[in-house]
């Protein structure tokens, strides 16, 4: 747990900086007349953006171990020297709180945080190729064609290069795996300030994303120290969502908030890109630049954004040969290293057939109405509890946008569009890979903001009657699903409070690898079980796919190429 913490507050700092540094040349670039107000959660989102790009971008060159990390702490502490006043002035504001009973809480809440980021579960994922693709960041920084090793590695997401930044395996001889940990922390906080003052909002549809956020946390708290990609990505739909709504309500940064925010979604797209669509808020900002003709505007978030989704691009053509794996609409390569076509297709049918519990990709295209009832089926009674409140947030949102058309309100074209991306991502996720976690953040969303319109509205009658009786149907509706969480996570306390992990983290598992020499490198496969060791480099899980790969030259440098 000590050294959890220590890696919390090592992180803030970290982030905290970079992210002033980038948020800085907004203000100084002088394109914006709007006033900024930035709060500490949006310059350490800025500060995992900028890390993660650095990342991705040393890695196509070289490992991520000491130099990297050196390098970039170098430019930290020259950016913490230049910008000393703002960071100054961030400490001055939010002293008063650390200070505080308030702050007292959040210090507790960061200890229970840091005790489950210390024991736990690993997600799934992690133990089949989270672990050794964060690995192989560490000790390669980039194989070409890797993903003929195992599939997995070819899905790339960013998160792992930010998470193998702060592993430190190069300082401490193991790896850290604190990122999810403190993603929960600096979230949570942001909620918990929020939500203090409730009462003396009028507006409540941020403050209940902020909810939302906090429901999200606990689902996830007994693998708090699992680097997994799901989570990452739903925590930043969550942020983009929430502080969406919030510059919505308090018009804190006007057009350049919605900007940043858009610029943020394209990174959303690398972290998984299952989640793309987030970046339709994109078309709110669009339109107002464009009708002002703020052309340096546009040309400088449209850098921005190809700035993020370059190294993720490259990184997608050397690991799988492909630009966007495993989506075979765009074929424009043809290199050795190249996944073959058969073998992407199989993997995106897999991932489609799972996802709608069918576990048989001969049934890939088989119609909704055949297997929408076997996924329903699949779903435990909470689950199936928790979406009925989805529907029944879906049903509350058209009802207040017809009462809004009907008494000619005033159009929010800032909540159309921010829908118009939920719900798109909500029908791709439903039609490619329905499991829940895949879209948990913007299932959330829908019954979360519904919540949020239905405390805002201070009139009365028969609309108050329905959408009240809504409102009291999702409560009911959604309990069963935070009931199973808290319990889990009583379970949890009870069963590890006496493991002796209060100094040092627990590692990685450990799984039953055995190997083989390819042109005389070792090369490791799982023996048996669900787990890819993060201890064993470069292994895959499957050794049928290593029985179908072969490497390029005499090195593992030269990366794998299918025989």
């Amino acid at each position: 747990m000590i050294a959890v913490l220590l890696s919390f507050i090592y992180i803030t700092l970290f982030t905290t900086v970079i992210g002033v540094g980038v948020l800085g040349l907004v203000k100084d670039t002088k394109f914006t007349t709007e006033k900024l107000d930035f709060q500490p959660i949006h310059y350490m989102m800025v500060g995992i953006i900028a890390i993660t790009v650095y990342v991705e971008f040393f890695s196509l060159f070289a490992r991520i171990g000491a130099v990297a990390h050196i390098i970039l702490l170098m430019i930290a502490v020259i950016i913490g020297y230049f910008r000393r006043n703002r960071l100054n002035s961030l400490y001055k504001e939010y002293r008063s709180i650390i200070f505080s009973w308030e702050g007292f809480f959040y210090v507790c809440f960061i200890i229970l945080i840091a005790f489950f980021t210390s024991r736990g579960e690993f997600h799934t994922d992690t133990n089949i190729y989270h672990a050794a693709a964060i690995r192989l960041y560490e000790e390669y920084g980039i194989i070409k064609g890797v993903g003929n090793l195992q599939l997995h590695y070819a899905y790339n997401s960013s998160y792992l290069a930010f998470a193998s930044f702060f592993s430190l395996n190069w300082l401490f001889g193991r790896s850290l795996h604190t990122t999810t940990g403190w993603l929960e922390i600096i979230m949570c906080l942001y909620a918990f300030h929020g939500l203090k003052d409730f009462k003396h909002h009028n507006c409540h549809i941020t403050d209940m994303m902020k909810v939302g956020i906090l429901f999200y946390t606990l689902v996830n708290l007994i693998r708090s120290m699992s680097p997994a990609t799901d989570y990452a990505t739903m925590y930043f739909v969550f942020f983009i969502i929430t502080a969406w709504c919030e510059n919505y309500e308090w018009k804190r940064a006007g057009i350049t908030m919605y900007s940043l925010l858009s610029v943020t979604a394209v990174f959303v797209a690398t972290l998984k890109f299952s989640a793309c669509l987030i970046v339709l808020i994109a078309i709110y900002p669009a339109f107002f630049l464009v009708k002002n003709k703020k052309w340096k505007d546009i040309a400088s978030y449209l850098i921005c954004g190809f700035a993020i989704l370059l190294p993720f691009l490259i990184r997608n053509f050397f690991i799988s040969g492909w630009l966007l794996y495993p989506f075979a609409g765009i074929d424009i390569f043809n290199v050795e290293w190249k996944i073959p076509k058969a073998h992407l297709l199989l993997d995106a049918a897999q991932i489609k057939t799972w996802g709608r519990c069918l576990y048989d990709v001969a049934k890939e295209n088989i119609p909704v109405s055949d297997w929408l009832p076997i996924w329903w089926e699949h779903q435990e009674r909470y689950e199936q509890m928790f979406l009925f409140a989805v529907v029944l947030g879906a049903i509350m949102q058209i009802i207040i946008l017809l009462d809004g058309i009907f008494r000619r309100r005033r159009f929010r074209p800032e909540l159309a569009v921010l829908f118009l991306a939920i719900w798109g991502n909500l029908v791709v996720w439903f039609f490619m890979a329905p499991f829940i976690r895949y879209g948990l953040a913007f299932l959330f969303a829908v019954i979360m903001i519904a919540a949020g319109d239905y405390l805002s509205e201070k009139r009365k009658g028969l609309y108050r009657i329905v959408t009240g009786s809504l409102f009291f149907c999702m409560f009911v509706s959604v309990s069963p699903y935070w009931d199973r969480y808290i319990t889990d996570a009583g379970v949890f306390v009870k069963h590890n409070i006496s493991q002796p992990y209060y100094i040092l983290q627990k590692d990685y598992d450990i799984g039953n690898m055995e190997s083989c020499e390819i042109n005389g490198n070792t090369i490791y496969f799982s023996a048996g079980g669900e787990v890819n060791s993060y201890h064993t480099y470069p292994s895959t899980l499957y050794k049928g796919m290593l029985d179908e790969a072969t490497l390029i030259g005499d090195s593992i440098k030269d990366g794998f190429k299918p025989k």
